[in-house]
């Protein structure tokens, strides 16, 4: 009987959050938990709410509730390392991915595995601005794409994803790379990001500033060559698309960069001029400061 009260109240809460009433169906979950503390389920569902909302001690607390009483409860696992993750509780996330069954570089410390691409939509409730990154552990993901301003993200910003994919993108090499829904920002960057318009002459021009801007362990973007689409398309797998650089109207290009310093910035496109002959530049502009640290 207390069973199937707590089944009915768990699909009130479910039903309540699906409608946005946040708070309401967190309260039935937790009426749900009262009714019939030995099932799982609306812990679960608890601990899912708070990692959704970023309130990550109580997704933490909850997770290894629903965990002590389902053991082999993978999404509950895997929700588990995202909020040890984000707390750096690392004796937790190893806990929870070991479980799961990722593999890890080490049995101790903070989390690693081997790097591999992938993309992240940041503010995904928001614009859902999709970008490049690499993907270090299975919670997080570091930016190696310049952002736009607007989105409140630098270079090598290091942020929390989501453990479910929605959507993949080509890579350069034809392979297909999932993309993955930030949480919420973990480390800050010390990059700032500047908007520089750029006359690039030819191919090998360019190559050779993102070579340069490697060298210099800085970010480069090509923000000309941007294209908008809708949250559908954003969310599936918008297909192999050739990319043209669009001038502006002075035939000139719009380039973001990442630095740590607007002089470091205007030394190596300096160089890259000097060795190009006809490639030429404006001065950068400061779009989004470093965070303070």
């Amino acid at each position: 009987m207390r069973r199937r009260i707590a089944v009915a109240l768990n699909k009130c809460g479910s039903r309540l959050i699906d409608r946005g009433k946040l708070s309401l169906g967190r309260r039935v979950y937790e009426w749900a938990t009262r009714i019939d503390s030995r099932w799982s389920v609306p812990f679960y569902n608890l601990g899912l709410h708070f990692k959704n909302t970023g309130r990550w001690e109580k997704s933490l607390f909850y997770n290894q509730r629903a965990l002590k009483l389902a053991p082999t409860d993978q999404a509950a696992c895997w929700n588990l390392g995202i909020a040890a993750t984000a707390l750096k509780n690392w004796t937790e996330a190893h806990r929870a991915w070991k479980a799961y069954g990722v593999e890890l570089e080490a049995e101790s410390g903070e989390v690693r595995m081997p790097r591999v691409a992938a993309c992240v939509r940041l503010n995904p409730k928001g614009d859902g601005e999709v970008v490049w990154g690499l993907r270090i552990d299975p919670a997080r993901i570091v930016i190696l794409s310049v952002p736009l301003p607007e989105s409140g993200h630098r270079f090598h910003d290091i942020v929390l994803n989501d453990g479910a994919s929605e959507g993949t993108r080509i890579d350069q090499n034809g392979r297909e790379v999932p993309v993955f829904n930030e949480l919420s920002l973990w480390e800050v960057s010390e990059y700032s990001t500047y908007s520089v318009r750029m006359h690039v002459p030819d191919a090998k021009s360019q190559e050779y500033l993102v070579a340069l801007c490697d060298a210099h362990e800085m970010g480069v973007e090509d923000w000309s060559t941007l294209r908008f689409i809708c949250a559908k398309c954003s969310r599936g797998n918008p297909g192999p698309h050739h990319c043209e650089a669009k001038p502006l109207s002075d035939d000139t290009r719009r380039f973001g960069f990442g630095a740590k310093r607007k002089k470091e910035l205007t030394a190596v496109l300096q160089g890259w001029t000097e060795a190009s002959g006809s490639a030429d530049f404006q001065e950068p502009q400061l779009l989004l400061a470093a965070r303070a640290m």
